[in-house]
């Protein structure tokens, strides 16, 4: 895990996801706890906030879905200057689940210990860079160039599937050690629910090999399609075999399928950011049943990505493609949405979508009753967080786009879509509550 971090450390995003839902509600407890320097270069460690969300309602697994109940823990060690104890060289906050299982405590506990592994590694790496911080203070006590800049670090989560056959979380990390931007590294951790088992590709199917050359003809194909056309630099060099394959903390299970993510400088540039690659089940030919999602069709899918499906149950495959036209650099972003050739942007742009880089598109079955298959579209507003969305259309047999209206918030993985009694798309968490 250390060799992880001093890649970490190399690289550089735009991307953070930060994000969680489970069956809890907040609740905090502060618990301060002194920590001795590390050595005499360090500096003073200070209060250390401990933070659990627990359920007041009195909810336990059994009333969660698939008797999982999720508790967010939060840590927030911080260090200040041996010479100045009013200075804080480095913050670090964490954010992390702790899983609960009904009837099966043994699996619960040895997820939540990887889970807690991967946190200690996170807060001890803080706590040797904080003599380094310290070290920046002093440097900046002798230049009149510049003021010193508090480093900081975060570790948050987001969870991307959870039920009775997968729990598979994403991390992010990241750090600010000065300069104009941080560095962050997002990667996924994934388990056996039923055993507790921390799942590897090799361990995802009986025979590797056939499924290792799936898994590179697939990425491959995908790599060269036009969709991923700006986002992939030649001058790295990179393949993805040793990019992302030969990495056992770059893929996750989520509803939709099996995702790689790409982080920046492994297979595109800093400006490209973190992008992902995501094959769905149906594709992924030699995968174990018991890893399989059994629930109601969702496909997620990277803007520019060109896809064939039945959209309103008339037994033929529409061709459908959401993607992002930019200029070279990357400005002046706007949406296009073509079916069957046929151009719908401009009901896109009476809907002002003018913040769009929220990583996919979705198509799902809101209602099993009905033959349709939304589209969901979201957009998020980094200026006014409370406009953020996601829209949702159907496209009729009639060759129609239906706009059925959005919701508040971004669609992730974890979330549902339901409609009220009023006939009002909501969005709900994985038990089936409303957000927002």
């Amino acid at each position: 895990m250390q060799k992880r971090y001093q890649k970490f450390l190399s690289l550089l995003t735009v991307f953070c996801c930060i994000c969680f839902t489970g069956c809890s509600t907040k609740q905090t407890s502060v618990s301060p706890e002194s920590e001795p320097a590390a050595t005499e270069t360090s500096p003073s460690a200070s209060v250390l906030d401990h933070t659990q969300s627990v359920s007041p309602d009195g909810k336990d697994p059994a009333e969660c879905a698939y008797g999982i109940k999720i508790t967010e823990e939060t840590q927030s060690p911080s260090y200040t200057a041996k010479k100045d104890a009013s200075v804080t060289v480095l913050k670090a906050d964490a954010s992390y689940p702790v899983f609960g299982i009904e009837g099966n405590t043994e699996a619960a506990a040895q997820i939540n210990a990887a889970i807690q592994a991967e946190l200690d590694t996170f807060l001890n790496f803080e706590k040797e860079n904080a003599a380094n911080a310290e070290e920046a203070y002093l440097a900046s006590l002798d230049s009149s160039d510049s003021a010193f800049q508090t480093y900081t670090a975060d570790f948050s989560y987001q969870l991307k599937r959870c039920d009775d056959r997968i729990i598979s979380v994403v991390f992010c990390q990241s750090d600010f050690s000065g300069g104009a931007h941080g560095n962050t590294w997002s990667y996924g951790v994934t388990f056996h629910t039923k055993t507790g088992e921390r799942l590897y590709l090799e361990s995802l199917c009986s025979d590797y090999t056939p499924f290792h050359e799936l898994l590179i003809n697939n990425l491959n194909t995908q790599a060269a399609s036009p969709a991923y056309h700006d986002y992939i630099s030649t001058e790295l060099n990179s393949d993805i075999d040793n990019a992302l394959l030969n990495d056992s903390t770059c893929w996750y299970f989520d509803r939709s399928g099996l995702t790689f993510i790409s982080n920046p400088y492994v297979l595109g540039s800093y400006a490209a950011g973190t992008f992902e690659f995501n094959i769905p089940y149906a594709e992924l030919d030699g995968l174990k049943s018991e890893y399989a999602y059994q629930g109601p069709y969702i496909r997620k899918l990277f803007p520019g990505s060109i896809v064939r499906h039945d959209l309103n149950g008339d037994s033929s495959a529409e061709d459908l493609c959401y993607s992002i036209q930019t200029d070279a650099d990357f400005s002046s972003p706007k949406p296009a949405l073509t079916i069957n050739g046929r151009d719908f942007s401009e009901e896109l742009e009476q809907l002002h979508l003018s913040y769009l880089w929220t990583g996919a598109y979705y198509l799902m079955d809101i209602d099993s009753e009905d033959p349709y298959t939304e589209i969901a579209i979201s957009n998020e507003n980094t200026e006014r967080p409370k406009e953020t969305c996601t829209h949702f259309f159907r496209y009729h047999t009639d060759g129609k786009l239906v706009y059925l209206g959005n919701t508040a918030g971004i669609f992730n993985e974890d979330m549902q879509v339901r409609y009220n009694s009023n006939g009002n798309l909501i969005l709900c968490d994985r038990n089936g509550n409303p957000l927002g």
